[in-house]
């Protein structure tokens, strides 16, 4: 092949050769082997690569001992290679998706700046807290592609809850209605005394017109007196129903306001599709909702490009009544921390536990002292009357709830 090159003049040699470079970089690329990453463009053109490296909303790929750089909106998906990723094929992930944590292997960048010591602290590792549109909770990866677990009643809201303040609501607009029929009867009252009193007061505007000098001077005095006083009387009546009837108005603004932002908070959450997560060493992703269960308090998020660290299941049959056990979550917004406790018992799908479950401890794991996922955190409403009393779903329900995204 080189013996060509030899017999063309070497002006028409530095002509030809930047031109067949340039548009090598356009043809698509042939197979290089089997454990390439690929890269699916959205004019149909697959780039297969060793490597991948994310910019600031740009990919830089790897190829003809070159980079070639690939903004975001041109990328349609990415296949990474089963020999390191299982075969994963995702979306193209949105810019905010490729920021922090220097790069694609979360796993790795986790470890390497968190250094843990113990199963514990490397399970912490694969624990995020997530941000709604109307609080946060926990949740966790169970897969070395981005998949995430946590409660449906992060994502969507608790049923429970929201029937107690639907319950609230209507047990104090009730009180409210009571409240102002009261006040409009008490109006009449009132009106119907001024009433009485003007017509008293006429009574004797009209008597003294016509009897002046037969009108005892000391009963009119009374009476001019007894006048002034009902007067004073109703006139302190009337401030003082104003100042209920105003109180009556602010609690009815109140209340009104507090129902529309929990009618607005609901409405948003249950339109919400992408939430924030925060990782262990404190940086930001978005995750996608994928799943919520219909059954159970479980839905299912994916975080698009990137490997991350993850919780392996335990095996049930290893499981035994007072073992220990560490809830990891985010109590009070206080992320990746943990409590201790035993198992208590197996009820059902459930496994109850001593070790405190707070509301921020929701869709978090519960560990093994291995670091062994055997739970995922949620609160029920016996959690919320009896302290130190926790349940968990059992994770092999995971599995069960997302069968189309669990071989096993």
């Amino acid at each position: 092949m080189f013996s060509i090159f030899r017999e063309i003049p070497m002006v028409v040699l530095r002509f030809i050769l930047p031109i067949m470079l340039v548009v090598s970089l356009f043809l698509p690329i042939l197979p290089c082997s089997s454990s390439a990453h690929e890269i699916y463009l959205k004019n149909g053109q697959i780039i297969k690569t060793e490597r991948i490296e994310r910019g600031d909303g740009h990919l830089t790929c790897y190829s003809f001992g070159g980079t070639v750089t690939i903004g975001y909106d041109r990328v349609e998906k990415i296949v990474f290679s089963s020999r390191e990723a299982g075969t994963d094929q995702m979306a193209a992930p949105a810019p905010s998706d490729m920021t922090g944590s220097g790069g694609e292997d979360l796993a790795h960048d986790l470890e390497r700046v968190l250094a843990p010591q113990t199963a514990i602290e490397r399970a912490n590792l694969a624990v995020v807290s997530l941000s709604t549109v109307s609080g946060s909770g926990a949740g966790f990866f169970i897969s070395d592609n981005g998949l995430l677990v946590t409660n449906r009643h992060v994502v969507r809201g608790s049923e429970a809850k929201n029937r107690k303040m639907e319950k609230t609501i209507r047990e104090n607009r009730i009180k409210l209605n009571e409240w102002k029929t009261r006040l409009d009867y008490e109006k009449k009252r009132i009106d119907r005394f001024r009433i009485s009193l003007k017509a008293d007061r006429d009574g004797l505007k009209k008597t003294v017109e016509s009897r002046e000098k037969s009108i005892d001077s000391n009963r009119l005095k009374e009476f001019e007196q007894s006048l002034a006083e009902r007067e004073t009387y109703v006139r302190d009546w009337q401030a003082d129903y104003q100042k209920r009837l105003q109180q009556y108005k602010r609690n009815r603004r109140e209340l009104n306001r507090h129902n529309e932002a929990f009618q607005r908070k609901n409405k948003a959450l249950a339109q919400q599709s992408r939430f924030t997560i925060i990782l262990a060493d404190g940086s930001e992703k978005s995750a996608v909702l994928y799943r919520v269960s219909e059954d159970l308090d479980l839905a299912l998020l994916k975080l698009n490009g990137y490997r991350t660290p993850y919780l392996t299941p335990a095996s049930r049959a290893d499981l035994t009544l007072g073992q220990q056990v560490y809830a990891i979550g985010s109590p009070l917004q206080l992320k990746n921390s943990v409590t201790a406790g035993v198992i208590s018992h197996f009820r059902g799908d459930y496994i109850q536990t001593n070790a405190e479950i707070y509301p921020g401890n929701s869709g978090g794991p519960l560990v093994t002292e291995k670091g062994l996922v055997i739970g995922v955190n949620t609160m029920k409403m016996i959690t919320e009357k009896f302290e130190g009393l926790g349940f968990a779903i059992c994770i092999h329900q995971v599995g069960k709830e997302f069968p189309e995204y669990f071989s096993n």
